[in-house]
């Protein structure tokens, strides 16, 4: 297949002992770590705090910039740009999944409005809002540089504390709680979830996916309504679409090579698919960011 491919990176590239969680201030973080000014597809999360400063951040189809107060998400698999420069105030912190979950078992990662698939990566943070996250920072900050026995559960209760704030701002703390006290139901969507992230190419209805979980399609899609307001199908056909865009805006594959990227019969087949859930060609969708 011939065509850009989207470079990714790990969380190495950021830390030098091999670690899974850094945070760095963001004044010199463009000479620092110099790729990150041209798109990557991200292996981790990074949650990045922007107190103020001239600054540019690109997260899949959003583009943001010179917005104080703000925080912007970056989940496994976006695709992401960035440029700071020493007027930039404010920390990137960046961590993967094995670092929170050695803590918390039931990978309440999902559960965070701000890492679902279709969540907007940038939030505002309000005065009393700011003040705690900033408070936050600056412990972790210190936790991070210091040599403590117990820095790294430190670090990781801190995330959490950060994590649970940001729900706060998307007013559903209360929904985080339901998902919480449900733990068999979300065992069953955090599989359904891994297994659609694994096999969205090939496996495009539910019907599959209810076979592997060994339930019916009707449960699953049942299932899903209650946990995620969504049926299941809806859930295969968004990563599809998410996976569709990344290419169309960040390869220079055309749209035959992401059609059999994506693993559809024809082009035309994904052509009517993409217009269907987007009401766009996805020819057009490209030319929107050309």
């Amino acid at each position: 297949m011939s065509g850009k491919i989207i470079k990714s990176f790990s969380i190495n590239y950021f830390t030098l002992d091999q670690s899974s969680f850094f945070i760095n201030t963001l004044n010199q973080f463009d000479s620092d770590y110099p790729l990150i000014k041209d798109s990557f597809r991200a292996n981790f999360y990074m949650v990045i705090v922007l107190n103020k400063g001239d600054y540019s951040i690109c997260i899949n189809e959003y583009e943001f910039s010179e917005s104080d107060g703000c925080v912007y998400v970056v989940k496994p698999g976006d695709i992401v740009r960035m440029r700071f420069n020493s007027s930039s105030e404010g920390v990137c912190i960046g961590f993967e999944d094995s670092f929170f979950s050695q803590r918390y078992h039931e990978n309440v990662l999902r559960f965070f409005d701000c890492f679902q698939l279709d969540s907007i990566p940038q939030q505002f943070m309000d005065d009393f809002i700011n003040t705690k996250v900033n408070m936050l920072v600056e412990l972790m900050k210190g936790e991070y540089h210091s040599n403590r026995v117990y820095r790294i559960k430190v670090l990781r209760s801190y995330l959490n504390i950060l994590l649970c704030e940001l729900q706060y701002l998307g007013g559903l703390a209360d929904a985080l709680h339901v998902e919480f006290t449900k733990p068999s139901s979300n065992d069953r969507i955090l599989a359904f979830l891994d297994l659609v992230e694994e096999h969205f190419k090939i496996a495009k209805t539910p019907s599959f996916y209810a076979e592997k979980l060994c339930v019916t399609p009707n449960y699953l899609n049942k299932l899903c309504k209650q946990e995620r307001g969504v049926t299941a199908g809806h859930v295969v056909r968004q990563r599809i679409v998410v996976e569709a865009k990344r290419l169309l805006q960040f390869s220079s594959y055309n749209i035959n090579e992401i059609a059999r990227e994506l693993c559809f019969d024809s082009t035309s087949y994904f052509v009517t698919f993409f217009k269907k859930q987007e009401g766009i060609t996805p020819e057009s969708y490209r030319k929107s960011f050309a």
